[in-house]
């Protein structure tokens, strides 16, 4: 039963690495997304990664949601993720 707990939790963690690369936005940064009409709807710091890790989600159209994940560490220019969340 053990066997295929743990079975079960890792291709649920395989699956959903997996499927977030789906939505994942290469090369898109928040001031593209301003540039292309989206609008900055909320900031949540995160604080268990840092005191300078935000979740920042945009909104464009009230249909079409982008969230990133950005580190304001001046040592990292690529601080950022963005998963556009409404593909």
């Amino acid at each position: 039963m053990k066997k295929l707990l743990l079975i079960t939790a890792l291709s649920l963690i395989w699956f959903s690495l997996s499927f977030s690369e789906e939505y994942k936005l290469p090369h898109i940064q928040p001031k593209d997304l301003v540039n292309d009409g989206y609008i900055l709807h909320t900031v949540i710091p995160i604080e268990t990664e840092g005191p300078r890790v935000m979740l920042y989600t945009f909104a464009k159209n009230k249909t079409k949601i982008v969230s990133c994940v950005v580190e304001l560490d001046a040592l990292y220019a690529d601080g950022h993720i963005c998963y556009n969340v409404t593909n």
